[in-house]
């Protein structure tokens, strides 16, 4: 089971957030090594506009040391996925917080390459509207230049003009993102001694 998987993707897209301060549970998983001390978690970065919108998922892992691991995020998310941790406890609301200052700075880190190809993909679309929608006008206005009546003509090159205006603030307004970095989960993981 992966994100391909349409039923994960949308139980994935719908979590609600980690809350600062909400209780972080201890789990174990079994096979996962016993020096994997630290803390997963699992963040929704995304862009939107009025009218489109861009998620991406990024499992996280924190070690105690303050090293970041992204092999090991990503084998404790493939783990969540196929076997059932183990809860040990959780932590009080004072190092729960601590824990959730220390991701999100973490998550700030390592996110900012996923929200820049977000960004650009989004930069990138805008840029090949805007180019069909000028090279759209042209053509029009090439067009109307042909109409032999100048006040038909020009009544027409109005028209195109007040439309072409439309366009580009809706162009602009679209350039406009809101970006969002939200915790789905966050957990303390603590590797499992094999018995």
């Amino acid at each position: 089971l992966t994100l391909e998987d349409p039923r994960v993707r949308g139980l994935a897209m719908h979590l609600p957030p980690f809350a600062p301060g909400q209780p972080v549970p201890v789990i174990t998983l079994p096979g996962l090594a016993p020096e994997i001390m630290g803390f997963w978690s699992l963040w929704r970065i995304s862009i939107s506009t009025a009218d489109w919108n861009r998620r991406r998922i990024m499992p996280l892992f924190l070690a105690d040391d303050g090293r970041v691991f992204a092999p090991t995020a990503r084998h404790i998310w493939d783990q969540l996925l196929v076997t059932k941790p183990t809860i040990l406890t959780s932590l009080d609301v004072e190092t729960s917080y601590q824990a959730f200052e220390r991701l999100r700075d973490a998550a700030e880190r390592q996110g900012k390459t996923i929200y820049d190809e977000l960004v650009a993909t989004h930069q990138g679309r805008l840029a090949r509207e805007r180019e069909k929608g000028e090279y759209a006008f042209a053509a029009r206005r090439r067009a109307i230049k042909r109409i032999g009546l100048p006040q038909v003509r020009n009544h027409r090159l109005s028209l195109l003009e007040q439309e072409e205006e439309r366009f580009h603030e809706q162009l602009e307004r679209r350039a406009q993102i809101l970006p969002e970095m939200a915790p789905l989960l966050i957990t303390r993981v603590e590797g499992c001694f094999s018995k």
